[in-house]
């Protein structure tokens, strides 16, 4: 194998596998969710990153680090995923209009506050887990290895192997990201969005692995994937959000029916999801027009075949840099608009921390902790079956 695409997998594998291994205790002290955020992307990234540099360790080994990744990062996700619906709706309470609006907000608050405190003692299990089989460390142990072996022999990782196997990979990810783009002409077909969506999110994880041996060239390139990358996070947040409420509500109704033998008290709580709904569907249509405008604006301006230009001129050179430079920036300009949250909408699978209002009471640093509910009624730990 390569020295230089092995000194490439080496350094980035360990940057990755320390940024998760730093996160654990903070999620044990449970004081702040982007500790959650943090290693979810970092395990992301790994997982990516294993994918691309299989050729570079044993298949027996490589099978334990990919299993132990992905055991982890299912617990995460679902915990962070929840982290920012709560945190959401909590920034929104204070905006609906109407105050009949808060009480199926606030039972939907509760309720998941419940869950994610019984999510927590999953994600707690799958660190000790990890940590316990030690496949963690086996690959930092491995990737520090690899990293002293090549200062000893003055390895650079720019070799033309490397260079032929990060084109390509990134050629590979940008044909299967493209092959989903005559869904951005049927606004309704979720299911391509979302395959498109994560089609994206491994190209840009290639292009973050592949970066070192550009000399940031990528990085005009990067900034505009992760613009795209961010219209199709966000808008599939909101077709979660609209399947849960939905499940939500029907499980509610069946609840009040059991309890109360009829299904009418449903209807003081209907009206928040109602609202709830109405919101995240208006703000889904938002985001795919703003999305389709950048969509075509990145094609007009060849900005799929000025990528592969850039992959394909290899190594750095002052001429390459500089039409590369040149042809990026003008792929980069104008910049559209982020996206415009109705409220603070923080992204469930973003690389941003999201926004909080430390004004407002309900986002004070002691109530978001996500391993200890606070309800907005606690006496007891049960959920209440109904209100």
């Amino acid at each position: 194998m390569d020295a230089g695409y092995r000194l490439l997998a080496a350094k980035y594998l360990r940057k990755q596998a320390k940024q998760l291994r730093e996160q654990f205790q903070g999620i044990r002290d449970a004081e702040d969710i982007e500790f959650i955020h943090r290693s979810r992307v970092a395990t992301r990234r790994l997982r990516a990153a294993l994918k691309v540099f299989a050729p570079c360790f044993k298949r027996k080994r490589l099978a334990r680090w990919k299993a132990a990744v992905r055991r982890i990062t299912v617990e995460l996700s679902d915990a962070r995923d929840k982290d920012v619906q709560i945190q959401f709706l909590r920034g929104m309470m204070p905006r609906v209009p109407e105050l009949t609006c808060l009480l199926g907000l606030t039972r939907l608050v509760v309720h998941w506050e419940y869950y994610r405190e019984a999510l927590q003692k999953k994600v707690l299990k799958a660190i000790q887990r990890l940590q316990r089989d030690g496949e963690l460390a086996d690959l930092e142990k491995k990737a520090k290895r690899i990293l002293r072996r090549g200062e000893k022999k003055a390895v650079r990782i720019q070799s033309p192997y490397s260079f032929l196997q990060t084109e390509k990979h990134i050629t590979a990810r940008q044909e299967e990201l493209l092959a989903f783009r005559d869904c951005l002409d049927q606004p309704e077909n979720m299911e391509r969005h979302h395959a498109m969506r994560i089609a994206l999110k491994r190209l840009r994880y290639t292009m973050e692995i592949s970066r070192p041996l550009y000399d940031k060239r990528l990085d005009p390139f990067l900034e505009k994937v992760k613009q795209v990358q961010t219209f199709l996070g966000d808008a599939h947040d909101c077709d979660v959000w609209q399947e849960q409420l939905d499940e939500f509500a029907a499980a509610e109704r069946e609840r009040i029916a059991a309890c109360y033998g009829h299904a009418r008290p449903f209807e003081q709580l209907n009206a928040g999801l109602e609202f709830l709904k109405q919101d995240r569907q208006q703000r889904r249509e938002e985001l795919f027009r703003e999305l389709v405008a950048l969509w075509r604006e990145l094609e007009e301006q060849d900005f799929w075949d000025r990528l592969l230009e850039v992959v394909k001129q290899g190594p750095f050179s002052p001429q390459t840099a500089e039409a590369s430079s040149t042809s990026a920036t003008a792929t980069a300009s104008p910049t559209p608009p982020a996206p415009k949250p109705t409220g603070p909408t923080p992204r469930s699978d973003g690389e941003e921390p999201p926004e909080k209002d430390p004004h407002h009471p309900l986002l004070e640093p002691n109530a978001l902790r996500p391993a200890r509910v606070h309800s907005l009624h606690r006496p007891a730990r049960r959920e209440p079956a109904v209100l």
